[in-house]
């Protein structure tokens, strides 16, 4: 059964440079909010985001791993193709690929 407490504040310390808390501080007053409310949406809105992404590579491993499974491996040069696209499209970054493991 899922605990339904109150959320209360835990405190948590970060460190960041000059420029990046002149940044936070400005951002937060700007929407009226304490800088501890405006880190928290913030990590929250990236949290999501990163899990939005983690699903969707997963998905298209599934879905690359299906018409694999189907059809035999992709092409080198498909598969060098597909991620040229991701990566002009912005949605992986342009490292080296890990191996799974």
């Amino acid at each position: 059964m899922i605990s339904r407490r109150p959320r209360r504040p835990c405190p948590l310390s970060i460190s960041v440079p000059l420029e990046v808390e002149e940044t936070i501080k400005a951002a937060a007053a700007d929407q009226g909010v304490p800088v501890s409310a405006w880190l928290a949406e913030a990590a929250t809105e990236k949290a999501r985001a990163a899990a939005v992404a983690a699903a969707g590579r997963a998905a298209a491993r599934e879905l690359v791993a299906e018409y694999e499974s189907e059809h035999g491996p992709l092409p080198a040069a498909s598969r060098q193709r597909a991620r040229q696209f991701l990566i002009e499209a912005g949605l992986i970054d342009d490292e080296p690929q890990q191996a799974a493991g």
